[in-house]
């Protein structure tokens, strides 16, 4: 498992693979309110049903996955809510032989990295204050210390380590999902895991 190898390289102690769902609380958020659609072929009401569908088994981890990945700034619910609203106006465009979780996570990253190239985020979370969430369950004091560490990456860093870890896409997904191609992501995921590695071996 990812957890387990991501673990492996930075603590003794594994990441067992329900910690990736149980460390920040799983918030349920709802969907947004949909009014217009953009298909020539379906009429709104079977679009809407349908995206809906799609969007149930994975909105969950998207809104865990943009909060992570943006430090739990203030703009990370609108950027759920663009996420959600954008895929459901250009749901029409997808491709339904694909993969529908990395399609609105591409969704996602794009609005991101919109955002992180024209202004800074507001109130993003300290290391310390991300790892002192409430959770449902105790939490391994090491797995906090690699939250801590991968919550002071660069954004594009970051984005990739919890598309890989927390996520568990692959290299050709994440390449997708972010636009890169693969040796690059491939050399961005390994830069951060051996930053966060120097991170947790001088604070240790």
């Amino acid at each position: 498992m990812k957890n387990n190898e991501m673990c492996a390289n930075m603590t003794p102690i594994a990441l067992s693979h329900n910690s990736k769902e149980n460390y920040f609380p799983d918030d349920n958020p709802a969907s947004p309110i949909i009014d217009t659609v953009e298909s020539k072929t379906e009429s709104a009401d079977e679009i809407r049903n349908l995206f809906l569908f799609y969007l149930e088994p994975v909105k969950k981890n998207l809104y865990n996955f943009i909060r992570k990945a943006m430090n739990y700034c203030i703009e990370a619910d609108d950027v759920y809510q663009d996420t959600l609203l954008k895929g459901f106006r250009y749901f029409y465009s997808f491709d339904r032989s694909k993969t529908f979780k990395t399609w609105i996570f591409s969704i996602a990253c794009n609005l991101m990295k919109d955002i992180f190239s024209t202004k800074s985020v507001q109130n993003s979370l300290q290391p310390e204050e991300i790892v002192n969430i409430p959770t449902d369950r105790s939490i391994d004091d090491d797995i906090k210390e690699i939250m801590a560490a991968a919550a002071q990456l660069p954004h594009r860093k970051r984005e990739i380590f919890f598309l890989y870890y927390y996520n568990e896409f692959t290299i050709p997904e994440i390449a997708r999902i972010v636009g890169m191609n693969r040796a690059n992501v491939k050399f961005v995921l390994y830069t951060a895991r051996n930053t966060i590695k120097k991170k947790l071996e001088v604070s240790r």
